[in-house]
């Protein structure tokens, strides 16, 4: 499965799921913006890093396993909206729409993972189990992607407040 999510400009994620586990995730350049000092990419990547951790405990560990790990997500996205929460004052009206309105896609993706889980679980034991593993990863990708289109909106709208600084490096 091959998901791209197109931000600003030419920016893009692809996150490939290969059969068995194997999976590439391969951010490709946000807005050239100075990061320095900006607690929603470092949450963004906070988030990305726990979808990896996710990925290895599911390959590794046992089923009783899954639920530390997704609460790990879990609790790197409430970390993330957070942050975003606290810069949405700053920014246009015009734009609050549509990061609000990617937070709640957000959360809806972290409720169909729980989901996938509790069926990773429940079927550990069947015929059905590596199915059911996939599809949770599949739905932790699809989290990760949809937390890029968040970083991708606040930065559109931080430039159209003026807000931050250009990278030139």
């Amino acid at each position: 499965m091959k998901r791209n999510a197109s931000g600003l400009g030419n920016t893009y994620w692809r996150i490939t799921v290969y059969p068995l586990f194997q999976m590439s995730l391969q951010p490709t350049p946000t807005a050239n913006l100075d990061r320095t000092d900006d607690p929603v990419y470092s949450d963004v990547m906070g988030l990305v890093k726990a979808v990896l951790r996710l990925k290895n405990e599911v390959s590794n560990h046992p089923p009783e396993r899954y639920i530390l790990v997704v609460k790990d997500v879990g609790l790197s996205l409430r970390k993330l909206i957070g942050s975003v929460d606290d810069i949405l004052p700053a920014l246009p009206a015009s734009s609050r729409t549509e990061i609000e309105g990617t937070q709640k896609l957000l959360n809806k993706d972290l409720a169909e993972l729980i989901n996938k889980m509790r069926l990773a679980q429940q079927n550990s034991m069947t015929s059905l189990s590596e199915e059911c593993k996939r599809q949770m990863l599949t739905a932790s990708h699809t989290l990760a992607v949809d937390a890029k289109n968040l970083l991708d909106a606040v930065d559109q709208a931080k430039m159209r407040a003026n807000l931050v600084k250009v990278s030139f490096e």
